[in-house]
């Protein structure tokens, strides 16, 4: 029988489809519905930012003239509120002129340590809109007297809010009762501040034990919105089993493994699911011949010829490998562009490249894809449609990350009967087995890259392992629904 009595809040920085920068906003879609069936009663709270359409959405006011009090002063902001497509998941939004631009973020990303290079925060005015919004969430959980069981908390955004609950709960009925999970999607982004933030968040450094200790411990006067929530939450939860693992050591810990190791055991490891909707090749109008399982051989020669076409690539029968990505090296690109440089002078195969980041790799890939003209296409940017019939038309799918907390590119790759090369580190080595629904290599090396291409090429020729390979990583379940069992459990164990 499904368990109505867990209500659930969920809360995050991003929800697709109103609005998406990552994989983040596509859990914050997907899950909800996975959890519904399951029959739990959930809300999900985003900022009202501006340049969400709110006619298309259906997004309509539900309170006006709430406020917060933050450095003193107070801040008002009014509620909107719509549902999820096809649920009775309510979202709510917070609506202020903090959240009046153009995109979610402010300012840039800051790399704030030298010596953690991968480790990275907002600039403070985008730190400041998030302790904003993470306290006006408590207050409508006030104002409303709202009796959630679970306040799911998503990233370095949400971070602070199990403190706020914390203190809440020393004050107000309705807030002792409620627990906190943490989920960590991306640990490097970290939403540091000075130790000003606190007092700009109204919080108290001397109440609570987590905030004593990041307030006044000596890591050069800094408030790390990240370890705040590891502190403070009740479980932390993060997107694979294998990152769960990791992130314990300094190797993938981003400076925070310490803490991390003496959470150890409310520290769970839950992967993503697909969107199969969206991610379905037997009904992507993106490809230019739908498959499934029994079609795919055929399918994907012809997906192969219109991708080949559509970047003006010759039209040959041979093996091509798709990249959708960041293009930053923490997703392999300074141990890929030197294995690719190598071996497109002795082989002879295709690289389709699309996505958007650091100036130098995007030049470097372009200057490749001039070299190379008939092997080669770069294109910077992103589409979505495009990004499908990569997906569809590749036989093979680039993802050699340095760290990979999950990834979606391997479980869409396997879904449309590309073959995944990856890694062995975080969520792919929870998702590709090698040799059976991948090609999987362990030192990030260049050689070890060369090594792993080399050995697509040959299983390439060997069209019956091949064919073997493709089938067995489609016939993988990649669904929300086994994910959402696991966040229910946990939702349990806090209740």
């Amino acid at each position: 029988m499904p368990d109505k009595r867990i209500e659930v809040i969920m809360v995050g920085a991003e929800m697709a489809p109103l609005v998406k920068v990552g994989g983040l906003g596509d859990v914050i879609g997907s899950l909800p519905l996975a959890l519904e069936k399951l029959g739990l009663k959930l809300k999900i709270f985003l900022p009202a930012y501006a340049f969400i359409d709110k006619k298309k959405f259906k997004i309509k006011l539900f309170k006006k003239g709430l406020s917060v009090d933050l450095h003193g002063k107070k801040h008002n902001f009014d509620i909107y509120t719509t549902r999820l497509a096809n649920s009775k998941v309510e979202i709510f939004l917070i609506k202020n002129k903090v959240f009046d631009f153009k995109d979610v973020y402010v300012g840039g990303r800051k790399h704030s340590n030298k010596s953690k290079k991968d480790v990275y925060s907002r600039s403070i005015s985008d730190v400041e809109r998030f302790v904003f919004f993470s306290k006006a969430v408590v207050e409508v959980i006030k104002d409303l007297k709202w009796q959630p069981d679970v306040i799911h908390c998503h990233d370095w955004h949400s971070a602070m809010l199990p403190s706020f609950i914390d203190e809440y709960s020393l004050k107000y009925k309705n807030f002792s009762n409620i627990k906190s999970l943490y989920t960590i999607h991306n640990l490097a982004n970290q939403g540091i501040a000075g130790l000003d933030i606190i007092d700009y968040a109204g919080l108290h450094r001397d109440l609570t034990p987590a905030l004593m200790e990041d307030y006044y411990d000596k890591d050069g006067d800094k408030i790390n919105s990240m370890k705040l929530g590891i502190l403070s939450a009740d479980y932390i939860s993060t997107v694979s089993p294998n990152y769960a693992k990791e992130i314990l050591t300094k190797e993938y810990g981003a400076g925070l493994e310490t803490y991390l190791s003496r959470r150890k055991k409310d520290l769970f490891g839950i992967i993503n699911g697909l969107d199969l909707k969206l991610f379905d090749p037997s009904k992507d109008k993106s490809l230019a011949v739908k498959y499934n399982i029994k079609t795919v051989a055929k399918a994907k020669e012809l997906n192969k010829k219109s991708l080949q076409k559509f970047l003006k690539l010759p039209q040959k029968d041979l093996a091509v490998f798709g990249l959708v990505s960041r293009l930053v090296n923490q997703k392999g690109l300074d141990i890929l562009l030197p294995a690719l440089e190598d071996l497109l002078k002795v082989e002879d195969f295709q690289v389709v490249i699309l996505g958007t980041g650091h100036e130098k790799i995007e030049n470097d890939l372009k200057k490749l894809a001039k070299k190379y003209p008939d092997k080669v296409s770069t294109n910077i940017g992103f589409s979505l449609p495009l990004a499908q019939k990569i997906y569809g038309g590749s036989d093979f799918f680039l993802m050699p990350s340095r760290f990979e907390p999950c990834g979606l590119g391997q479980m869409i790759a396997m879904r449309y009967g590309t073959i995944p090369i990856v890694r062995q580190t975080g969520g792919l080595k929870d998702t590709v087995i090698n040799n059976k629904t991948g090609i999987v290599f362990k030192k990030y090396t260049q050689r070890e890259m060369i090594k792993a291409i080399e050995r697509s090429l040959s299983l390439y020729k060997n069209k019956a392992k091949f064919a073997k390979m493709q089938k067995a990583g489609m016939e993988q379940d990649f669904s929300w629904d086994s994910s959402a069992r696991k966040y229910l459990n946990l939702y349990k164990k806090l209740k």
